[in-house]
């Protein structure tokens, strides 16, 4: 990955976690695309955005939202790692989809080989490096706890699935931590 995608990268993630503190406020839209965002697709899973799931993780997360977290907010979240994928050597391709956006789907295109759940891991370990070590979390005192499952369910988000597109799905189910934590 070249120098001037990673801090594209770096700041697109930037931005999207310091949206997530309340450090930065996202001015909402008028109702009308509040409407269209409460509208959006709420058919999501195999055969709507993805394959059939063929494996499963349930990572721990220490961090939840504080309150309700709107679409909006995922939906942002993905366009930011769109606009920082776009051009890269990390050819993805993210979508919030299904109620209330609620799952993230993280589809990998270009890529010759077979998917296989280790592959699927190594795309969220990636994403979760980019992002410990964003200057914003290392501040917040988060690098070693925040990777990109507690970043995901802070968002709002209630499952990762990373696909290939193609026949093979992999699920990361997001089971918040309890109240207070």
């Amino acid at each position: 990955m070249n120098r001037s995608t990673l801090i594209m990268l770096r700041q697109s993630l930037a931005v999207a976690a310091l949206s997530v503190f309340g450090a930065l406020s996202i001015a909402p839209g008028d109702a009308a695309s509040a409407d269209r965002v409460a509208a959006a697709d709420t058919k999501a899973g195999p055969n709507s955005y993805y394959p059939p799931i063929v494996s499963v993780d349930t990572p721990e997360i220490r961090f939840s939202p504080k309150g309700e977290v709107e679409a909006q907010k995922r939906l942002f979240f993905v366009d930011q790692v769109n606009l920082a994928a776009a051009g890269n050597s990390f050819p993805i391709v993210a979508q919030a989809v299904g109620d209330r956006n609620a799952t993230l789907v993280i589809m990998n295109i270009d890529s010759p080989e077979a998917m296989t759940p280790y592959i699927a891991r190594a795309m969220l370990a990636r994403m979760t490096s980019v992002t410990r070590f964003l200057p914003e979390i290392s501040d917040l005192g988060l690098s070693a706890e925040f990777d990109i499952y507690n970043m995901a369910a802070v968002l709002g988000f209630n499952r990762i699935v990373v696909t290939d597109g193609r026949n093979f799905s992999h699920k990361a189910e997001l089971e918040s931590a309890a109240p207070g934590q």
